[in-house]
């Protein structure tokens, strides 16, 4: 995270001390049940505590505090440590919301990433063929792999079958093997 991301972060979160920790506890986890897409914060409840600018600091920067706590996992003392200057009874107030719904928030952040592309893959089955490659058939027979993809795409499963030689084999499993060295790049 940039010095200059959170300082904005640091901002956004300190608009928090303009309430007191029983409010705090209940706006985090209605700010958690929007992430989780069970309820919506409203400005109109809070427009007596906040202006609109803070509003919307105070609920991105407790979103991305939320959200980082569960996709990095951060331990309790990087949770303090992205939570700057916030007061302790509001940092503890952030751990346990954290805690208390992190089976939740993960559930829906994977949720949301299985969303940026709607087809799946769920199974496949796959068979290995001898074809006969040319007029001298006694002689010539080269193994072609028959592969079925069951792919889901939202309630709809689709069966794909591909006919694959051992050069197109080769090429898919380079291409798969491209996809996990990227995947766990991101992960780190």
């Amino acid at each position: 995270m940039t010095v200059k991301m959170a300082n904005i972060e640091e901002v956004g979160l300190s608009s928090l001390k303009k309430t007191d920790v029983k409010s705090a506890t209940k706006l985090l986890h209605s700010l958690v049940d929007g992430i989780c897409k069970r309820g919506h914060l409203h400005y109109q409840d809070y427009e007596q505590t906040w202006t609109l600018e803070e509003w919307f600091d105070l609920v991105d920067s407790s979103e991305r505090v939320v959200k980082a706590a569960i996709r990095e996992p951060l331990n309790k003392d990087q949770i303090y440590q992205r939570l700057g200057s916030l007061p302790e009874e509001f940092q503890s107030v952030f751990l346990d919301v954290i805690n208390s719904r992190r089976q939740d928030i993960h559930q829906q952040l994977i949720t949301d990433t299985n969303l940026i592309s709607k087809a799946t893959l769920k199974d496949f089955d796959w068979q290995i063929k001898l074809a006969m490659a040319s007029d001298k058939l006694s002689s010539i027979q080269e193994p072609i792999l028959n592969l079925d993809l069951d792919v889901q795409s939202e309630a709809v499963t689709q069966i794909h079958s591909l006919e694959l030689t051992r050069e197109d084999l080769n090429k898919l499993i380079s291409s798969l093997d491209s996809a996990n060295r990227a995947v766990q790049q991101w992960k780190t």
